[in-house]
Parts: structure tokens; C-alpha cells; sequence
């Protein structure tokens, strides 16, 4: 047993009480099981979150909300169930929205969809609901159910579905959509579906019996609900502007912030008052008197037991649970109904000012559930007790003013590495309490040693004898831990193995599956007494991070590999006839994480027939947070075949380990920083492409892409001037300027300086902007009038043929002939947010569209405007350019090319 020598009991001054308060979070989750809080600060504190938590006291409902990405849900719904209701309520996502585009940074696919399940988690925290997750991979826009279907499987998604409700157990299902075409998205179209399938298979014991086999039992919730976005006169209002004297908002508003959490996705709004409602439509089920959500169901713990025990199902009838009495004589429904009381009656008394009021009573009601959880024999019933017992832990600490904490010394930890923790546990409540077993849950293989801290008369808080803890002081040990040679890297569960298609890999740990993230490695625990009831207090480890000018954070503790590397360019291009690029140039940035640093030789992989300067290069790093970046010269064979050849970039340490990959942290100001892994390799592309000769480009940033890089494999200048600088900054060295995708969206001071881009035009420049949404459209910033249709006209189907509609055009003829075969191999789409309409100086040079739709012709349109050329394109570079599509390189290149071209 981790016995940690050193146990300082003291009372603290008002300044040291303060200072702990604002250091340390009040967000704890007490569990009877294995849950933890993975997390910093919570969004509510104090008062307001204990009025919160006591709302869960008594109702047992549970809602369930089904959809298909991030941002899909309707918070509104959410909030006013959860938060005001004391609902127990969940989302469903299908996928984490991989497919999307990223308004905040240049993250896609699997690392945008990291960036997005961070978001609903953010939301979470906010609307007080629980986030879950099916296998599905956001492939990208569909528009039919059929087409998504062909992504996912629909028994995989389905069973995803099942777990789901068999596992949370809901009441009440709600679909946010329909299941026809009426969603329009088709990936829309299938959560629809799924949702009204599993609704029913939940309940069947002959559908996926695996899930039978480790412990979930059927379930049929009792109705389900549709969701309208768009209002309606028939069905449910739920009324989510009400105001909520403990939040100080009301459940719209709430709802209106949590959207904007989803801050990839342009979400943020104002937080309008006033009254709101949803309308919720029956779908399945019946609703007595119809007057609310949860009318006619058992919302409480004895109304659950009563109904169990007078029902006539054959199934119910052989398993239910006699009505038995405890050792005092009182039988189970009486103990229930003594508690749903008592919980009613501690929302009367609960004093904002004087939380401990209410310990006592709440302590009471511990007993009132240990007893009662005894004497159950019902499943269905021992599920709800331990939900509600699991709501009560968390009331009683909050209102005991228990805090733990732990801090570690390291942000990074490797494997083989030590770190020290500082456990603390805080009584900052008015009621004296005993504990025991204060100490670390690490994972298998970890080792804690006990380590010398400060003052006091060392004891044995890890053992079985407790310890009072009198209001107002509190207990600190330390421990040394030292993490195992093979200990598990920190990174998401279901990126640990290759998709299968558009399909995650579900781990064999059935425990990860369908949720958002693994849970942290490394946690801190305490048993507790306080007036008489039990607890176990668990809480994450996390990295305390100090700033002079910000004060603290909190981030979590990762476990990283000792040596991390990364390769650039992901994408190199190889012109197969031209010479002027007989060499090209890689970089390989190489860092370490560990305290004792790491020497080694690094090397690049490449195909036969090439040739690397140098063959290798010795490496030592000095210790953790060293990083450092070397330079590999690449010769191409003399031969150069179209085709592609891979490069990767090896570390072979000083006992022989070898290292190719390499992580980033994704980290926003908004979520959760996590991990994000790839393998140092770089895809070179050997095909035939030619750039106007002399061509200087000016780049105008966006919502994020990689044009200035791509242009760069190409040979060409490149220089990036921002929005603010375009009042004063000489456009005159250059021939074309490109904007970013969005960029009318995310540069708030592009609008301002359009016409300075028109003159660029007029005076003979050309002008690529890449695809913008309504705000373009609609702000008059072309040279002539076009428009975006809503929604807006886009090919989804990244095979569909293109037809060339002038193919002596230069943008299709010049320096490269575009053919074909030039839209071969691109991936994901053609394009998005095409024209819908435009002014007939526009030429439109390209028709496409997806299987069994009218041909769309405002893919890429080109006008000339003065004595220069303007160009609006909705083709979906920003993914086919990274992807490394040589159709897309040639193609880019003919578009900035027309700025060196005379007409």
C-alpha cells in the first residue's frame, strides 16, 4: 500500500483560506464507483452549484437527445431539463464531427474532430448534460441517408445506439431529427433513423446479445419525442426562457452560451432574454393528459418501487422484488418515500449562506439510501438507488465544504520518469470530519513512494484508521510516483488503431466505448465520514500552471513518449519535367520530454534510387521541454516517374528503441488541451505541373488553410499579409493575391479594405477567393452581383465527373492542360458554398454534380474587371492541396497563374 509519510494538520489564517479557495476547484466528484471528474473548474461554484446538485435530489428521470455531430443538439432542451428540472440527461452524438470545416485553426478530419469532442464537452459543463458517442467517422457532407449508409454500417451504429440507451437507461428519448430527406444532410437523415430504430431494439432481448454478455440488460424507454427546430403549434412547449433565480439566467440564454462553446463552428450568439419555448413532437408512446414531459412516469425513487412491485408483466412479475423490510422492520417503499421527502424538504431548507445547514439532514438521507440499497433485489430499481445515491454523495460534499485536490510536479510525464504529487484534502465547511486511505489511484505498473513534505507528526492517512479533520484545516501528504518503462500513452482511446473505413475501432476495454475521451491515468482518493455517512472522494491529477500576469490554470497531466518527432513538409511535389528542383528540403523537429534528456541518431527512410545529405545525423537533447529542428536534403533519381514515394524520419536511441511519431497539443483557450499523434512521414508526389514563370503571390489569411505552403512545393513566393495591413501595404510587387477560405467571415477587417482588393483588379492584378458563406454574398464584395443559395449548392461526392465548359480558357488550359484525370483521387468533396446566381460577366468554367441532381455550373466562375481578373471558386482546395491530389496542384496553379498571364 502507497503509504505517504508526512500529514500536516493546522489551522489556516482567513488570507490562507482564501488563497486555497481560489487555488483550488470545487467541482469534486464523490462516486461509489470508479468515476472521477476529468477536469479543471466546473462552470458553477459554491451555492449555486449545491442548488444545482440538490435539484437532482428526489426525480429520477432521464432523458436521452440523439444526433449526429457536435453542435447537432438543442441545448435549450438540455439545459432546462438538466439544470432545471435535476434531469439526468444525455446527448448522443453519432460522430465528433470530423468532417467539418474549423473557423479557429488549421485542425481537420481526425485532429479537428479532437478539437469538436472538446467542445461538447465544454458545452456539457454548461447545460449539465452527459455527452456519449457512436464509432461513426464524419466522412463529410452527404445527401441521403443511402450515401451515409454506404459509410457506416447500420447495424455497427445501430448496436452503438442500443449500448447506449441500455446503458444510460432513459425514460424519454428525444431525436433532433426526422429521418427523411427533409434533414438534409444525410448523415443528419441516419441519427434520425438510428434513433427511432434503437428506440424499439433497446428493448429486445434477441438483438446484440454481446452487450447481454458484459452486463447490459434490455430497455424500452417509455416515449420517445422529435424535436422541431423551427417551432410548431402541435405537440409539447417546454418553456426555455424561464428564468433561474440560481443562475441568474434563463435555460435559453444558458443555451445560447453553451452553443457558443462550439467556437470552431462560428457559434457564438447574444444571450437574448425573454421568453422561449421547444416544441416537442410524440412520436412513440402515449402521454396522459399530455400536460408534461414526464407525465403519467414514475419520476421517484418509491414511485419506482411501487410500480415494480404491482406489475403484472410476466417478465417484471418473475423478477421483481418482495417487499421487504430492514432490521429495524421498515419496509423498502416506506424508506423510499421517507427520503423522497427529506429530499424535498432539503431544498426547502438549503441556505445559499450557510451551506452546512443542511449536512446533518443530508447525511441522514445517506442512511435512508444505504438501507434501502440492501434490501433491493430488483435490477431496474438497484440502477435508480445508485444513480441517486451517486447525486447524494456529490450534495453532501458540496455542502460539507470537503475539497481535495492534486497537483503534480510535471505537466509531462514519460515512461520510466518520476514526478512528485501533492495531495490535499481541505475541510473548508463548519462540520468536523474523520478519513482515511488519502492517497493516489494509478494505473497498473505505477509505483508511489512517500516523500518528506514540510511539518507536522507524520502519520498513516493510507491506512484503515481514521483521522479527524477539524472546520477549517486541512491535510497535506506527497508522494513520488514513477511511471512504468511500458506505461500506456495519454491519447484518445479510439485513435489507437486504424479506422476500418469510415468506422472507428472500438477498444477491447468495453468501458471506453462510447464515451468521449479515456479517463485521466493518474487520480487522488479519500475516504470520508461526515456525520456519520461515508464517502469515497476521487479527483484528477492535474499540472498547476503559475503566470505573474494571469494567475493560475490548471492542465492536465499527460503521459508522452520520451521522444517526439515530426516531419515537413507532409506533402512535397516533384515536378517530373522540369529540373529546377533537383533537390528538396525536409525538416525533421526532434524534442524530448525527458527530465534526463535522450542521445541518438536520426535518419530518413526513403525509396530505393534516392539520395539523403546527410545519411544520419547524431542527436543529443539535454533534458525535457528541449526541442530542436534538423535539415535533410532529398535528390530525386534522374528517372522521376509519376507516382508517389513515401519519406520517413527515424530516432534510434542509445538502446536501440526507434521512434516515428511525433504529438502536438491541441490547445485552445476554450477546452481541454489534449494529444494528438502522428507518424512522421511525408507523402512526395512526382507528377507534372508548371507556374507562370516570375509570379509573386500575396496571401490574405482566412478561417485556416494550407495555400501559402502549397504554393511554396511549387516554387512560388509567397507572402502573407493580414487584413489590418492591407489600408497601407503595396500590392504592386505582386500579380495575383488569394484569399483564405472564409475570410470575409473571419477577418472582421477584410470588408473594410475590399475595395483596396478591387483596385488590385482594376489595375491588372488577379483576385482568387476561395469559398466564402452568406456574409460574402450578401455584403456586395465581388466586382458584380452573385449569389449563395440556402442552403447552398455544393457536390458531395468526390468522384462525380467534371465537365470542362470552356476548355481553352486559361484557368483550364494554361500553364496546364486540366483533364480529366486531374480529378482523379481527390477526397472527401468537389466543393461547397458554390454560386447560385450570377451577373453574366461572370464565365462560368466547370459543371459538376452529385448522382441523380442537376449539373451545378458556379463551382468556378472568372470575370474579367478592369484590366485584371476576379475569380470566386467553391472547389474544395483546402482539402486537396494537404491531401497532396495532383489534379488539385496543377489546377491551383493555372488560377494563380493568371496573374502572370497577358490576356
Amino acid at each position: 500500500m502507497n503509504e505517504p509519510r508526512t500529514l500536516i494538520v493546522r489551522p489556516l489564517t482567513p488570507r490562507m483560506l482564501i488563497t486555497l479557495f481560489l487555488a483550488l476547484s470545487t467541482l469534486i466528484l464523490p462516486t461509489s464507483g470508479d468515476a472521477v471528474l476529468a477536469g479543471a473548474r466546473g462552470d458553477y461554484e459554491g451555492a449555486a452549484e449545491l442548488g444545482l446538485a440538490l435539484r437532482k435530489l428526489g426525480p429520477t428521470q432521464r432523458v436521452l437527445m440523439v444526433g449526429a455531430h457536435p453542435d447537432d443538439e438543442n441545448t435549450a432542451i438540455l439545459a432546462t431539463l438538466a439544470l432545471g428540472a435535476g434531469a439526468d440527461v444525455a446527448y448522443l452524438s453519432l460522430t465528433r464531427g470530423e468532417g467539418g470545416q474549423n473557423g479557429i485553426g488549421s485542425e481537420l478530419q481526425e485532429a479537428l474532430g479532437i478539437i469538436r469532442t472538446e467542445e461538447l464537452l465544454a458545452a456539457r459543463r454548461l447545460d449539465g448534460a452527459r455527452q456519449y458517442f457512436s464509432r461513426a467517422y464524419d466522412f463529410g457532407f452527404s445527401k441521403s441517408a443511402d450515401e451515409a449508409f454506404q459509410h457506416w454500417p447500420a447495424d455497427s451504429i445501430l448496436a452503438d445506439a442500443v449500448a447506449v440507451i441500455r446503458e444510460f437507461r432513459p425514460d424519454i428519448v428525444i431525436t433532433i431529427f426526422t429521418g427523411t430527406p427533409a434533414d438534409g444532410h444525410g448523415q443528419h437523415q441516419v441519427a434520425g433513423i438510428i434513433a427511432r430504430r434503437a428506440f424499439n431494439a433497446a428493448g429486445d432481448p434477441a438483438l446484440f446479445p454481446d452487450q447481454l454478455e458484459r452486463g447490459l440488460r434490455p430497455h424500452r424507454p417509455a416515449r420517445l419525442y422529435q424535436a422541431l427546430w423551427r417551432g410548431g403549434t402541435d405537440g409539447l412547449a417546454l418553456q426555455t426562457g424561464r428564468y433561474d433565480p440560481l443562475l441568474g439566467y434563463s435555460y435559453h440564454q444558458i443555451a445560447l452560451e453553451s452553443r457558443g462553446r462550439h467556437r470552431s463552428q462560428d457559434m457564438g450568439r447574444a444571450l437574448i432574454p425573454g421568453p422561449q419555448e421547444a416544441i416537442l413532437e410524440l412520436v412513440e408512446g402515449s402521454v396522459p393528459n399530455g400536460s408534461s414531459l414526464f407525465a403519467g412516469l414514475d419520476t421517484t425513487l418509491s414511485a419506482r418501487a411501487r410500480s415494480l412491485l404491482s406489475s403484472t408483466s410476466p417478465l417484471t412479475k418473475a423478477k421483481r422484488a418482495p417487499q421487504r423490510a430492514g432490521a429495524d422492520g421498515v419496509p423498502m417503499i416506506e424508506l423510499l418515500e421517507r427520503y423522497d421527502e427529506a429530499a424535498l424538504a432539503v431544498r426547502r431548507a438549503f441556505n445559499p449562506l450557510d451551506l452546512g445547514l443542511i449536512v446533518p439532514r443530508l447525511a441522514e438521507m445517506v442512511g435512508l439510501l444505504e438501507e434501502a440499497t440492501e434490501l433491493v433485489t430488483d435490477p431496474e430499481l438497484e440502477f435508480h438507488l445508485h444513480a441517486e445515491l451517486e447525486d447524494l454523495h456529490r450534495s453532501l460534499t458540496l455542502a460539507s465544504g470537503v475539497v481535495i485536490d492534486a497537483v503534480a510536479s510535471s505537466e509531462r510525464i514519460t515512461p520510466g520518469a518520476t514526478a512528485e504529487i501533492e495531495v490535499v484534502l481541505w475541510n473548508g465547511g463548519s462540520h468536523p470530519i474523520e478519513y482515511h486511505d488519502l492517497g493516489l489511484d494509478l494505473p497498473n505498473g505505477w509505483a508511489a513512494h512517500p516523500v518528506e513534505g514540510g511539518e507536522g507528526t507524520p502519520q498513516n492517512p493510507a491506512s484503515d484508521e481514521q483521522t479527524r479533520l477539524e472546520p477549517g484545516t486541512m491535510a497535506r501528504v506527497y508522494f513520488e510516483v514513477e511511471a512504468p518503462a511500458d506505461a500506456e500513452l495519454t491519447e484518445p482511446y479510439y485513435l489507437r488503431e486504424p479506422r476500418t473505413g469510415d468506422i472507428y475501432a472500438w477498444p477491447d476495454d468495453i468501458s471506453l466505448r462510447t464515451e468521449p475521451f479515456e479517463p485521466p491515468a493518474l487520480k487522488t482518493r479519500v475516504q470520508v465520514v461526515i456525520e456519520g455517512a461515508e464517502l469515497r472522494l476521487r479527483r484528477e491529477v492535474e499540472y498547476r500552471a503559475v503566470s505573474s500576469t494571469e494567475g493560475e490554470s490548471r492542465r492536465p497531466v499527460l503521459i508522452v513518449p520520451p521522444v517526439s518527432i515530426a516531419l515537413q513538409p507532409e506533402v512535397a511535389i516533384v515536378r517530373t519535367t522540369a529540373a529546377d528542383r533537383e533537390e528538396l528540403d525536409f525538416s525533421v523537429l526532434v524534442g524530448t520530454d525527458a527530465e534526463r534528456g535522450i542521445s541518438g541518431r536520426l535518419r530518413l527512410e526513403v525509396p530505393a534510387g534516392w539520395r539523403v545529405i546527410p545519411s544520419e545525423i547524431p542527436i543529443t537533447l539535454e533534458g525535457a521541454g528541449e526541442r530542436r529542428r534538423f535539415e535533410f536534403s532529398l535528390r530525386p533519381p534522374s528517372n522521376r516517374e509519376p507516382g508517389r514515394a513515401r519519406v520517413r524520419a527515424v530516432f534510434r536511441d542509445q538502446d536501440g528503441i526507434e521512434y516515428d511519431r511525433g504529438y502536438t497539443v491541441i490547445d485552445y483557450p476554450h477546452i481541454q488541451p489534449r494529444p494528438f499523434y502522428t507518424t512522421a512521414t511525408s507523402a512526395v508526389e512526382l507528377f507534372d505541373v508548371q507556374v507562370a514563370e516570375g509570379l509573386r503571390v500575396a496571401y490574405i489569411p482566412g478561417a485556416g488553410d494550407a495555400i501559402p505552403e502549397a504554393l511554396a512545393q511549387l516554387g512560388v513566393p509567397v507572402t502573407i499579409i493580414y487584413p489590418a495591413d492591407l489600408a497601407t501595404a503595396d500590392l504592386s510587387p505582386y500579380q495575383t493575391v488569394v484569399l483564405g477560405i472564409r475570410a470575409y467571415e473571419h477577418q472582421p477587417e477584410l470588408p473594410r479594405q475590399n475595395r483596396r482588393l478591387l483596385e488590385f483588379v482594376e489595375g491588372g492584378g488577379t483576385l482568387i477567393v476561395q469559398y466564402n458563406q452568406y456574409r460574402f454574398s450578401g455584403g456586395g464584395f465581388a466586382p458584380y452581383p452573385l449569389t449563395i443559395a440556402r442552403p447552398h449548392d455544393r457536390v458531395t461526392d468526390e468522384t462525380a465527373p467534371v465537365r470542362l465548359l470552356d476548355a481553352e480558357h486559361p484557368a483550364l488550359s494554361w500553364p496546364n492542360r486540366i483533364g480529366a484525370a486531374d480529378f482523379e483521387g481527390w477526397i472527401q468533396e468537389r466543393g461547397l458554398y458554390y454560386a447560385h446566381e450570377w451577373d453574366e460577366r461572370y464565365t462560368p468554367l466547370l459543371a459538376m454534380s452529385d448522382p441523380g441532381e442537376d449539373p451545378l455550373e458556379g463551382g468556378l466562375l472568372v470575370a474579367r474587371y478592369g484590366k485584371g481578373t476576379y475569380v470566386y471558386t467553391g472547389i474544395a482546395f483546402f482539402r486537396q492541396l494537404p491531401a497532396g491530389v495532383p489534379g488539385a496542384y496543377r489546377f491551383f496553379a493555372n488560377l494563380v497563374s493568371l496573374g502572370g498571364r497577358q490576356w
